[in-house]
Order: C-alpha cells, then structure tokens, then sequence
C-alpha cells in the first residue's frame, strides 16, 4: 500500500495556511480548508486524482490544485511525497528553490 510523507517545508507551509485561515476567517474555516489539502494528498496517494504535470516548473514534479492552493508532489509506487503547498499567487519557482535549501 503506497504511504505519503510531507517535506519539512510542507508541513512548514501547511501551518501557515492554518494560521493565516484562522486569522482572516476563523477556525471552522481552517479546520475544513486543512481537511480538503488533506484529502487530496489521500487521492493522490489512493490514485483516484492523479495529479498534474509540472514538468515546466521542476522536472519530475507533479501538482494537484486544491482551492487556492498547489499541492507539489512527486510519487514513485511505493511513496507521494509532498514538497510544497503554495498560495497560486506565490512565486512558485522561486519557493520550489527554497526546497533544496530546506531538505
């Protein structure tokens, strides 16, 4: 059975999403935006979302797009690891760098 693990820059990512969603529209709100990037992550894994192509942004990345949010993955079979979860209005190349820096 395929697993997942999020990156320290993920996890990273994931708190200030939280963070950021509870100050600006509570914690109701947090709670359910953190469950929807957490059952993506679980589709991925499951391979009932497969994902999209981001060959153009980092060879061998794949993303799924989660509602503001892009969900930054590779998988092999036995493993989705997640790299990133960054805002859509973020400068994702330059924060798909900071994963080297981070790893």
């Amino acid at each position: 059975m395929r697993g997942y693990v999020l990156s320290p820059a993920a996890e990273h990512d994931l708190d200030d999403i939280w963070d950021y969603t509870v100050d600006r529209w509570g914690e109701a709100q947090a709670e359910r935006y953190i469950l929807n990037i957490e059952s993506t992550v679980q589709s991925l894994v499951d391979g009932t979302q497969p994902g999209l192509s981001a060959e153009g942004i980092r060879k061998g990345y794949r993303k799924a797009l989660v509602g503001m949010h892009v969900v930054f993955f590779r998988q092999s079979a036995e493993l989705v690891e997640v790299i990133r979860i960054l805002h859509q209005q973020m400068d994702i190349p330059g924060r798909l760098g900071d994963f080297d820096q981070v790893r």
